[in-house]
């Protein structure tokens, strides 16, 4: 196996083994408060009318995962009227900002978000709802929470889906669940072996790897119909870590051979013109592409030098430039870098970075300031991918033990909760918010 090959399959199929500690500490962590808030963020609870607990419950759960309210405990009826209709008088010294009111409305919900200070109605919606919460139908649901999460100056992060790889036994396959843990589906037929999946931008799409035959294929499947298609690429050989363009016109992908690898391009709606941008020669290899949200820059990890760092270049493979700059060991070596992951603010990129005492951590790096930031220091961590609002990020983790598993952080509080599958995760990749409609 070539130097090129061997880095390509070690980016793919490496499986950490430490088993470390659960408990992460962060970099200029917040202190938390009730339910992973800071103390400092504003009081909320959501309150049910008649047949709508189920709905409260999810909608809590799903601001509670925001990290930008301080939530009452769950069931905690003795300290909170947890069931409508509102009442100031009860609520008065509950130290609340908000509350929000779900009553039934015919074929929904009417939402309504009271201001605590005056006791008024600051915002009212209907909204269509599926209030069952079963599979696909709990999207309308969660559209609701961002709903709240928009009037309140938020971005909104619970209509959305992370996809990732899922070994379990034999079975090894690109699976998809929704933001809270919960509705996991498959994705990817049976039988191969798979990687890397990324979104479309209107979330109807998901890119992955697939090795079959002898070779790593890159398809573009469709997720209402189901079908596939493998993306063109410029020459015989194994793409793999796709990236969308903002627009969902462009895929950027990484692209392999015996002599090396290169970041290439191709144009989805014609699934043609698979276009070569980077292309350093014999054993170099270029992996991991991301788009910056302007769709004008890519960054992606180069070992031209001898070590992976990360790199940028123009969308049309020009003005190259090393954009992160490298940590070092003792003895002067520089650390590995893998993969980047533009945030949707374009303001920071995170990033895993092997580290001095040998772990291998999470790191963001700001394109305004230049400032390095370690977000992670217990277990080995992974494949970053940024949440649509820009401040939580999923991952890969061996922190709860040998086997991998998905985790979420809040880079602002450094609050994490995991989303627990039933085999080992890897390559998460967080959706875009998934439409506006029910």
């Amino acid at each position: 196996m070539s130097a090129g090959r061997g880095f390509i399959a070690a980016s793919l199929l490496s499986v950490a083994v430490l088993r470390l500690g659960a408990q992460d500490s962060t970099i200029k962590a917040i202190q938390l408060g009730v339910r992973g808030a800071s103390s400092a963020q504003p009081g909320l609870v959501v309150l049910a009318g008649p047949g709508l607990d189920s709905v409260r419950t999810i909608v809590q759960r799903d601001l509670e995962n925001s990290n930008r309210f301080t939530m009452p405990p769950h069931g905690a009826d003795s300290a909170f009227t947890l069931h409508g209709p509102f009442n100031p008088a009860a609520l008065k010294n509950s130290g609340l900002t908000w509350v929000v009111e779900l009553e039934p409305a015919v074929g929904g919900v009417d939402v309504k978000l009271y201001d605590m200070a005056t006791g008024t109605i600051r915002q009212q919606m209907t909204r269509p709802l599926d209030a069952s919460g079963v599979g696909d139908s709990r999207m309308t649901i969660h559209r609701v929470s961002d709903l709240v999460a928009g009037w309140t100056g938020n971005i909104g992060i619970a209509a959305t889906r992370i996809a990732f790889k899922l070994k379990e036994g034999k079975d090894d396959a690109i699976w998809r669940i929704d933001s809270d843990g919960a509705n996991l589906a498959r994705v990817s037929r049976p039988g191969g072996i798979t990687a890397t999946p990324a979104w479309s931008p209107d979330g109807g799409s998901i890119a992955f790897t697939e090795y079959r035959d002898g070779r790593w294929t890159l398809f573009l499947e469709r997720l209402g119909s189901g079908t596939r298609a493998a993306m063109p690429s410029s020459s015989a050989g194994d793409s793999y870590g796709a990236n969308f363009a903002p627009d969902g016109r462009t895929l950027v992908y990484s692209h392999g051979l015996e002599a090396g690898s290169g970041i290439e391009s191709a144009d989805i709606s014609r699934m043609c013109c698979a276009h070569v941008l980077t292309h350093d020669g014999r054993f170099a290899d270029n992996v991991s592409p991301t788009y910056s949200p302007d769709g004008h820059r890519i960054a992606y990890v180069s070992n031209r030098t001898g070590t992976p760092e990360i790199y940028v270049i123009d969308d049309d493979g020009t003005g190259r430039a090393q954009l992160v700059p490298s940590d070092f060991e003792p003895g002067g070596r520089a650390l590995p870098t893998y993969s980047p992951a533009w945030s949707p603010d374009g303001a920071t990129i995170v990033f895993d970075r092997d580290t001095p005492s040998g772990g291998r951590h999470l790191f963001t790096w700001s394109v305004g300031s230049g400032q390095v930031i370690q977000l992670t220091s217990s277990g080995r961590n992974d494949d970053p991918s940024w949440a649509p609002d820009s401040r939580h990020v999923v991952f890969k983790s061996n922190r709860a033990g040998a086997r991998e598993q998905l985790w979420i952080l809040d880079v602002v509080s450094g609050a994490v909760r995991q989303l627990a599958t039933s085999g080992g995760a890897q390559y998460p990749a967080w959706s875009h918010i998934l439409g506006t409609n029910p």
